[in-house]
């Protein structure tokens, strides 16, 4: 039964509600935002997100415990007139590291969220029967979802749409995989758009909640200025993103704009990390490889809100076997995985792939290195057709990795295997497989590059708290960063990751698509000004990221993080590349000091990594202080 709620922003720059959703007593319940001081010191999205995950999720409560919660998080700037304002952030304590979850999809959701009028969903509890939770305009329902179970993503969302009566809806969901608790199981949205990190789907497929769908008839967040926020939108924000190579690069070929450059340095996932050679990787380059899908697969922009670059599209194979087969065009990421990481040249089967990995709801990271440990395992003969079922994982054969992508998703034979991840499932397999896993941390899949040629994004993959990149540790005056940073800096990369992390973690409590956020921070801080009407600074901004970042720390090292055994890589990652432009250069003889270095900038003991009592108190985090040090009550 519906229950309404009133919906009112308490403060310019919010929709002004919590909605809490009990699933175990089947109740939904709404709270008002924090106060304007609390909204100062974490914004909206992950900062809010990580207040409330680090205050109602104790020590001992594990990632399927039904006392976990799973947060639905918009930005302080979603659904607003900035471009890209759609995103939405997932917080929770994810299963594939026992640690903290952040992870973030595009789209529409979160700008249909605070249309609903909510800044926040709040899961808690495990309900008995599959569920899904339908809000809109101050309404919230959970209702039966058992006729949705087994349907993929695309189903689930379009069925829901048909159901509610409303074609504008955003849904975000699990799909087969999370239904079987799959270790990396994703959240899914908006046909493609995607939370992917630290099994997020897994813990939502835990609560038996199959779907959240949202909408709003209002089509504006109440924000202090509008019309300075709208001239930000279409004038020094996005020209500052547009003036940086990410977002040139983005606005005119996609992301396949980075192979390129990432190749040249060594830094292309291929077969699994044993070589850095993919002789036709020019047909991959961005110039090369959007013409092709103009012409050949039939390319349709599909942007999210309020993009104006149109880098997402529907696509069509128009040739070959899987002729007639429509889905999203792939991304640089998922391009990579399905065609050099598993030694498919064969960019049609990569479209088909991207879209089955997204389609049964998965972490295409995991999935494609869980995959290729296995092929890598399988040419070696660590593993026969025996293990396998009579599958021949041989690299090239996509028809075998397409046949794994299902059989993981639903945890059939030796897919339940893989289904526990890259690390877990290389220590079941046995024998040599541990040195064929490419993972970081206590098991967790890298972005699908090959780090070895760039240790800065390594090394921020191994001490990021969240699951995926909290620092890039790259030239940013805005941050300190005055020069440019080697790519094997053992010194350097430290300092500078220190000094950047407050940036990249403030970048997902805005609500913005990361591509636009790359430009000069003043753009940022103008845009939460004009928002709040708050007389807000570059140094306040760079401080609620500092803020986040030590909490989020503080969370973990409560949950039982060891820098020993948590801020590392796995053998194959510290390993040297045996060809190409990195080959011989390995990480593994400097990681330690690197971290020590790390620590110390952070103002955290470098030897355990936990925030020093003085760097908490400086934050405003006294109570975080009192549980570090035992006397929290």
């Amino acid at each position: 039964m519906g229950k309404q709620h009133r919906i009112a922003s308490n403060a310019p720059g919010y929709a002004g509600k919590i909605l809490r959703v009990d699933l175990t007593r089947g109740t939904t319940t709404v709270e008002d935002l924090p106060p304007v001081q609390v909204l100062r010191q974490y914004l909206g999205g992950n900062g809010l997100g990580l207040k409330f995950i680090y205050d109602e999720v104790p020590p001992g409560v594990e990632p399927y415990d039904a006392e976990n919660r799973l947060i639905f998080a918009s930005g302080l700037l979603s659904g607003t007139s900035i471009p890209g304002s759609g995103t939405y952030s997932i917080i929770t304590r994810g299963p594939m590291t026992n640690l903290l979850a952040s992870s973030q999809a595009n789209g529409f959701f979160a700008a249909r969220m605070r249309f609903a009028g909510f800044d926040l969903i709040i899961i808690q509890g495990t309900s008995t029967e599959w569920k899904y939770l339908w809000i809109h305009d101050g309404e919230a329902e959970l209702r039966p979802a058992a006729h949705l179970v087994g349907l993929d993503t695309w189903e689930t969302e379009d069925h829901i749409k048909n159901e509610v009566g409303q074609k504008r809806a955003a849904v975000a969901c699990v799909g087969p995989a999370g239904e079987n608790l799959v270790r990396f199981a994703a959240i899914c949205g908006d046909h493609g758009h995607v939370a992917s990190t630290n099994g997020c789907g897994a813990v939502m497929g835990s609560k038996k909640l199959k779907a959240i769908a949202v909408f709003g008839e209002r089509s504006a967040v109440n924000v202090w200025d509008p019309e300075r926020l709208r001239a930000l939108a279409r004038g020094e924000f996005l020209k500052g993103a547009e003036g940086v190579f990410t977002g040139a690069t983005v606005k005119s070929v996609g992301t396949h704009g980075w192979f390129s450059p990432n190749y040249k340095i060594g830094n292309i996932a291929v077969k699994n990390y044993t070589t850095n050679v993919w002789p036709t990787i020019d047909n991959l380059y961005g110039d090369n490889i959007r013409p092709v899908f103009e012409s050949e697969f039939e390319r349709k922009p599909r942007p999210c809100w309020a993009c104006p670059w149109a880098h997402c599209s529907d696509v069509k194979i128009t040739k070959g076997p899987l002729a007639g087969y429509k889905g999203e065009e792939p991304e640089f990421e998922t391009l990579t995985a399905w065609n050099p990481n598993v030694g498919v040249d064969d960019v049609a089967w990569a479209v088909m792939l991207h879209n089955l990995t997204d389609r049964m709801g998965m972490d295409a990271k995991e999935c494609t290195f869980a995959i290729s440990m296995a092929m890598e395992c399988y040419e070696k003969g660590v593993i026969g057709s025996t293990e396998t079922g009579g599958l021949r994982p041989t690299w090239g054969n996509a028809a075998a990795v397409a046949h794994l992508i299902e059989d993981i998703a639903h945890r059939r034979g030796f897919g339940d295997t893989l289904a526990e991840g890259v690390m877990r499932a290389s220590a079941s397999i046995g024998g040599s497989a541990p040195d064929c896993a490419v993972y970081y941390k206590r098991g967790i899949a890298p972005h699908i590059l090959d780090f070895r040629g760039k240790w800065g994004s390594l090394f921020s993959l191994a001490t990021s708290d969240g699951g995926s990149f909290w620092a890039s540790p790259v030239q940013d005056p805005d941050v300190g960063n005055m020069e440019p940073i080697p790519l094997f800096g053992a010194e350097e990369i430290p300092r500078a990751a220190a000094r950047s992390v407050r940036r990249n973690i403030v970048y997902d409590t805005t609500g913005v698509c990361l591509f636009f956020l790359h430009g000069p921070l003043a753009s940022i801080v103008e845009a939460v000004r004009a928002a709040t009407g708050w007389d807000f600074s570059k140094n306040e901004l760079l401080e609620v990221g500092e803020r986040m970042a030590n909490v989020a720390r503080s969370f973990n090292i409560r949950h039982g993080l060891d820098p020993d055994k948590d801020d590392t890589v796995s053998p194959r990652v510290a390993s040297p590349p045996v060809d190409g432009p990195a080959k011989g250069k390995s990480v593994g003889r400097v990681l330690a000091q690197m971290k020590r270095a790390y620590y110390r900038e952070m103002g955290w003991d470098e030897k355990t990594s936990k925030p020093l009592p003085e760097t908490l108190h400086r934050l405003g985090l006294d109570q975080v202080a009192k549980d570090l040090s035992g006397r929290g009550e």
